[in-house]
């Protein structure tokens, strides 16, 4: 078998033209490339391929002077210059690397061979999850996947960039590897797109010199001895060449309306029967844009629901967050299944309370013990009331969203039935500001019993601020509880604050526990939760315990699989396309997308910088009609995979290329088909 590798280079970048031929470490930067990648022992052969474009003289001279096998093909028809240049060396399988990557790593590429050399796959590649730095990226793929996709791809994305035909038209057998050490949340960004990248690899070869050859590990080392090398170019998107290709190759279109005549039906039906015609008000009918968007939902499986007209769309709605795994999960519908073949709410507690509860108390830094409940509302009541009876205190400090019990929706526009001395009890405070923490718990001295807050929301919290508060609510004497309704398994299996090192007294758990089956649980500090056993926290249903062997295995499948890293990774690939779409189009003062990339918020915003509801509906109408479920975040699930992505954000450049001429009419209104979306209320 003949390995060719192929390094693409071209002098003609947008962001930092000439760059291959840029000096680094007395040496062009290209030369660094093909330097490292000779030193990979599965490859037989190494060819630079360039464009047959004037300004590329200079590679193909540089080629002759060192002895560099070279190809010059088509200028913006990238797959078209693999494809030749593989012919005409006869390759049998094709490496590929990317003429900015000097610091990629003879061992990477060696490992991405080897396991296309024992397995039976037409591409292997280590690109897909960022479990690697950015910049270390190799892909094999087979002369006869490459033949295919040269004949068949007909996108410019596709055209431009090689292999996404081959990874996302479902035609072919797809392996990718993984790094031992998962670094995607570390954001390594080692290629050279800027002139900040250029100053970051200059500065890295300089700690080297004289040597040539060191690898990752060498690197990693380096990053931990001297953390101010990763801020010079901290802000960098990866792959961000290829969204906006995506925007390049999107045409505004106008697509047909949805069928709507059964959701219709429904709501119809509905509104003789059901205040609000839903049990949720964030599900309701008014969030969406009316006669344009669908009203009820059928099915769903993954990622993807069916709505009852019969159309279907990826889902990033996801229930308000439950389904970690996605709709209808296999292994954990067996196991509900199984449960409710022995009974699932009993006359008496059953093992599964306490298996399940010394699980939580092994993964959740802050349990010692844990009492179960059904809604992240009934969670976060019983660690107020218990926060109360414990300090012998009434009032509440809070911030984020809490749920639907007077004690916390008294604080909110939403009150309405709410006695005034309850709504009295709660104070609000703003996030990541502990200034205005500490005055309102300053305002009352020694009357708060608890600071109970989202530890992460939209926002991640600024360095330090979680510590801050602890600090705060020890020093005032209140318990601190993280409701980690939204955050609880998303962030990681201890939950945000495993991630941020800072244990609460009390914690809430819910939503994605049991993938949509209903429970939730408080726990925390064994002294504070004993006072469950003099407060009333009791209900019928708290221990129905099918919905705790659905959370078993959600946990089993947590724990022993890769799901969490999956889910983080094609969010942050989701998050760093929406922005660059968002800036290709000149809209990025209009959307912003923010927060963790499991869980992340879209910001619409007029030209003001005001949030609005206009904005916000002209881009759910368009991507629903184009087979989109948004609302205002995005709620990824394990069942999300690279292609249902690559597909949104395909949809997503559409969208924004519309969207350009629509926001700057005079009257952006007139372009919207339906009744504009309605605010529920305000709280992140």
């Amino acid at each position: 078998m003949n390995i060719m590798a192929i390094i693409q280079a071209r002098m003609g970048s947008t962001r930092l033209p000439g760059k291959m031929m840029a000096m680094v470490a007395g040496e062009p930067l290209i030369w660094h490339v093909v330097h490292r990648v000779r030193q990979a022992q599965t490859v037989d052969e190494v060819v630079l391929a360039t464009s047959s474009s004037p300004r590329d003289d200079v590679i193909a001279q540089f080629c002759r002077e060192r002895d560099i096998a070279c190809y010059r093909g088509s200028e913006n028809d990238l797959l078209d210059r693999f494809y030749q240049a593989s012919k005409e060396h006869r390759a049998d399988a094709v490496v590929r690397v990317c003429g900015d990557c000097p610091l990629i790593d003879a061992g990477v590429i060696d490992l991405v061979v080897k396991a296309y050399q024992q397995g039976d796959y037409d591409l292997v590649s280590n690109a897909l999850r960022y479990s690697f730095p950015d910049g270390l990226d190799a892909e094999i793929f087979s002369f006869a996947a490459l033949e295919q996709a040269w004949r068949e791809a007909g996108k410019a994305s596709e055209r431009e960039h090689v292999t996404p035909y081959i990874k996302l038209s479902g035609k072919f057998r797809i392996h990718y590897i993984e790094n031992e050490v998962n670094l995607a949340a570390e954001r390594h960004h080692w290629s050279v797109d800027s002139p900040e990248d250029l100053e970051f690899v200059r500065l890295v070869f300089e700690n080297f010199t004289p040597r040539q050859d060191f690898w990752m590990d060498e690197i990693l080392d380096l990053m931990e001895r001297r953390p101010e090398l990763r801020q010079i170019n901290s802000q960098a998107v990866i792959n961000e060449g290829y969204y906006r290709s995506l925007y390049q190759q999107a045409r505004p279109e106008t697509p047909p309306r949805l069928p709507l005549e059964q959701s219709r039906s429904w709501l119809a039906r509905s509104q003789k029967v059901i205040p609000g015609c839903a049990q949720t008000f964030s599900k309701g009918y008014t969030q969406y844009v009316q006669g344009i968007s669908p009203i009820f939902l059928q099915r769903g499986k993954g990622c993807r629901v069916w709505d009852v007209d019969g159309s279907e769309y990826i889902d990033y709605v996801q229930g308000l967050l439950p389904n970690i795994l996605g709709y209808a999960h296999d292994e954990v519908n067996a196991a509900v299944q199984a449960q409710l073949a022995q009974g699932h709410s009993f006359s008496l507690p059953h093992p599964l309370e306490v298996e399940l509860a010394e699980r939580l108390v092994r993964l959740i830094p802050c349990a010692e013990m844990v009492r179960f409940g059904k809604n992240g509302s009934d969670a976060t009541a019983g660690a107020v009331r218990a926060a109360r009876a414990f300090t012998g205190r009434d009032l509440i400090a809070c911030c984020g969203y809490h749920g639907w019990q007077d004690w916390y929706i008294g604080s909110t526009t939403r009150n309405l039935g709410v006695p005034q001395n309850v709504r009295s009890l709660t104070h609000s405070f703003p996030y990541n500001d502990l200034l205005a923490l500490e005055k309102l718990l300053q305002d009352f001295p020694g009357q708060f019993a608890a600071v109970i807050m989202e530890p992460v929301n939209y926002y991640l919290p600024s360095p330090g601020y979680l510590a801050g508060v602890q600090e705060l609510a020890v020093r005032h004497g209140a318990l601190l509880i993280f409701d980690e309704i939204c955050t609880g398994f998303h962030l990681g299996l201890g939950g945000a604050q495993k991630r941020y090192g800072v244990i609460p007294d009390l914690a809430c758990f819910g939503k994605a526990m049991a993938n949509g089956f209903p429970i939730s649980c408080v726990l925390g500090r064994g002294e504070i939760m004993k006072i469950f056993e003099e407060i009333f926290f009791s209900f019928t249903f708290a221990g129905e315990v099918a919905s705790m062997a659905a959370a078993m295995k959600v946990l089993d499948i947590l724990e022993s699989t890769d799901a969490l890293d999956r889910m983080a990774g094609e969010g942050q690939r989701l998050m760093d396309g929406f922005q660059t779409l968002a800036r290709e189009a000149g809209l990025e003062k209009h959307f912003m997308c923010l927060g963790h990339p499991t869980w992340n918020l879209i910001r619409y915003l007029d030209g003001e910088g005001k949030e609005s509801f206009l904005v916000r509906s002209l881009f759910q109408q368009e991507t629903v009609k184009r087979g989109i479920l948004l609302n205002a975040t995005h709620n990824l699930t394990a069942a999300h995979t690279p292609s249902d992505i690559d597909h949104t954000l395909e949809v997503y450049a559409t969208v924004f290329k519309t969207l350009t001429n629509w926001l700057s009419d005079n009257s952006p209104a007139r372009f919207l088909e339906g009744v504009m979306v309605e605010p529920v209320f305000r709280v992140r």
